[in-house]
C-alpha cells in the first residue's frame, strides 16, 4: 500500500470517528482496517460496534453517502471514494479459536 492511501485511510478514520461519536452517543464503533482503491473509487471500512447491534450497521450503510458528503467538504482529495461498511467478524473468529483452544487444554 502507497503512502498517499495510507494517509488518506488515516484521514478518513480520523473524520469519520468524530461523526460516529455525533451520530451514535454510547456506541463506540471501532475501524479496525480500510481497504482504499488506489484510484480512490472507493473505500472499506471494517467495523466493530460495541454493542454489536445489527441496527447499528444497517444505520452505518444508509448513512454511507451522508459521510461521504461530508468528508468532502471537510478533506481536500482530487476524488471522495465511495464509501462501504463491512462489518469486521475477526473478532468473533479469534474468541472462537481461543474457546476452542481452551476447551482442548482442559
Amino acid at each position: 500500500m502507497s503512502q498517499r492511501i495510507e494517509k488518506i485511510n488515516e484521514l478518513l478514520k480520523q473524520e469519520l470517528s468524530m461523526l460516529f461519536v455525533l451520530d451514535f452517543p454510547g456506541e463506540f464503533i471501532t475501524i479496525n482496517f480500510i481497504h482504499t482503491k488506489g484510484d480512490l473509487s472507493e473505500s472499506k471500512f471494517f467495523v466493530v460496534v460495541s454493542s454489536n447491534h445489527q441496527s447499528v450497521y444497517e444505520k452505518l450503510e444508509i448513512k454511507a453517502a451522508q459521510y461521504r458528503q461530508e468528508l468532502s467538504s471537510k478533506l481536500y482529495l482530487r476524488r471522495m471514494p465511495k464509501l462501504i461498511f463491512v462489518r469486521d467478524e475477526m473478532g468473533d473468529d479469534i474468541d472462537r479459536v481461543e474457546r476452542l483452544l481452551n476447551k482442548n487444554q482442559i
